[in-house]
């Protein structure tokens, strides 16, 4: 009758090799019994047929049987071993991997008989979950990951995919659990006995994840701990800036105001800033009321890139705040060259003329504002980080008819303010007062740092 090997060949064969030096690891030896046997029969039953509903039913009767002499004698491991081996059969793949993790608990020369077996199958859950992370489906490319990981962990790979994908699936509990396990697994035993060639592919897949771990803490609300981890970055890359201003957003969030203050201050001073940095920069110091530096630096955001719409009404309504009315007008004009329609661009340059003692421009300001017959307010641009931008906002009747159509061109610019093509849009609009939505996408190899738009009405 054909057995399902134990493996003491090659356990005598290793011990042979070692001078004896692995007796004392051999553990509870592997006790053949009726149900043992009868476990056995059924696992090679069910790989002698081609037949799917049949071979998964003698996996299910070779569990019953390896289950049945666990429950009698649970100190065997060939009972757990069996166990693992129809698990595997019926695709159960946890409770697989908790048998075998078992069965080598009891007689640890089992390793090296599994470990063959265990990482095919890690191999074979490998190739099955990676074409679903191409297609977006997350979720299910987990479901497979998690299964390969119950049943082999001596390679790191798929704890450091999955960790990505709970982050981007928004699980950041398991992500943070299986980082915890790549640490774990590279300060371990079997990563220090890997050659260097194998070793440094693992800590360049690694690589990704000391900022995914700041990412996902400052994500779960942990700023404390986000922040401890972005200042841990800026040690190994002190010269990223994108890290300081990561901090410097976690320290807000964690009410450490002070010290987020402290940082953007430092990365302000800092050179070669690009402008959606400085721009990150100013809306901290916006955000703590610190309208002197804010002015700063939407004022330098709006200095690098002339057309950045967004910098200068930030640069506005900060010298509107800290009251620095003389500053105003000369913004405020640049602000509506690019955004004709915004009416609260025309009414803070109004009210700066006032306070400035100019009635001419107050009147000029103010009287456009109200002759508008449309207003473009909340614009707002969002950069993509490999070229183009989107733009939303929302486009409010003042006196036209509903259901007029009002037809909006943007022009998106790039470095040097060059222009980079154009988008439209037409929207119809509602009652008045009635606000409707703007919402479009410029796509494009280059990044965008500006934007301006024409609108036409009819």
């Amino acid at each position: 009758m054909k057995r399902v090997a134990t493996g003491l060949g090659l356990i005598a064969f290793l011990m042979m090799l070692a001078g004896g030096s692995l007796s004392a690891q051999v553990g509870e030896r592997p006790r053949d019994t009726d149900y043992t046997e009868d476990a056995e029969d059924a696992i090679e039953d069910a790989e002698d047929t081609d037949d799917e509903a049949e071979k998964q039913a003698y996996y299910r009767m070779a569990l019953e049987h390896a289950q049945g002499e666990i429950a009698e004698n649970p100190n065997n491991p060939l009972g757990h071993r069996l166990a693992a081996l129809a698990s595997l059969g019926l695709k159960q793949y946890a409770d697989a991997g908790a048998y075998f993790d078992r069965a080598q608990e009891l007689y640890p020369l089992y390793e090296f008989e599994d470990s063959g077996i265990r990482e095919s199958t890690w191999i074979a859950l490998y190739n099955e979950a990676s074409p679903l992370v191409g297609s977006g489906d997350y979720a299910g490319a987990v479901e497979i990951f998690e299964d390969a990981h119950a049943i082999f962990q001596a390679r790191p790979e798929i704890m450091i995919t999955v960790a990505q994908l709970y982050g981007s699936l928004g699980d950041f509990e398991r992500s943070l659990h299986f980082m915890n396990q790549v640490d774990a697994f590279m300060a371990s035993e079997t990563a220090a006995n890997t050659d260097s060639v194998t070793m440094a592919g693992w800590q360049e897949q690694a690589g990704v994840l000391p900022l995914l771990k700041a990412q996902v803490l400052a994500a779960d609300g942990q700023s404390d701990l986000a922040a401890d981890a972005y200042r841990a970055l800026m040690e190994m890359e002190p010269d990223n800036s994108d890290h300081i201003r990561s901090l410097g957003t976690v320290l807000m969030d964690a009410g450490r105001e002070d010290e987020a203050l402290e940082v953007y201050q430092e990365l302000l001073e800092q050179p070669g800033l690009d402008g959606e940095t400085i721009f990150a920069i100013g809306v901290g110091f916006y955000s703590a009321s610190d309208y002197v530096n804010a002015v700063q630096a939407f004022g330098k955001a709006a200095d690098l890139n002339r057309t950045d719409r967004d910098a200068l009404e930030m640069w506005a309504r900060s010298l509107l705040l800290d009251e620095m009315y003389v500053d105003i007008p000369a913004v405020a004009e640049r602000w509506v060259e690019l955004d004709p329609y915004s009416q609260n661009g025309w009414l803070i340059w109004a009210q700066a003329a006032n306070q400035n003692g100019d009635s001419e421009a107050t009147q000029s300001a103010m009287g456009t504002a109200q002759d508008l017959e449309v207003s473009l307010d909340q614009l707002q641009m969002q950069r993509f980080g490999n070229g183009g931008a989107r733009v939303s906002g929302s486009v409010i009747n003042k006196t036209l008819e509903e259901g007029s159509t009002v037809s909006i061109v943007f022009t998106f610019y790039g470095a040097g303010d060059a222009p980079l093509g154009t988008v439209s849009a037409d929207i119809s609009v509602g009652a008045a007062d009635m606000a409707e939505l703007v919402d479009v996408q410029f796509d494009s190899a280059e990044m965008v740092w500006g934007y301006s738009y024409e609108v036409t009405i009819g």
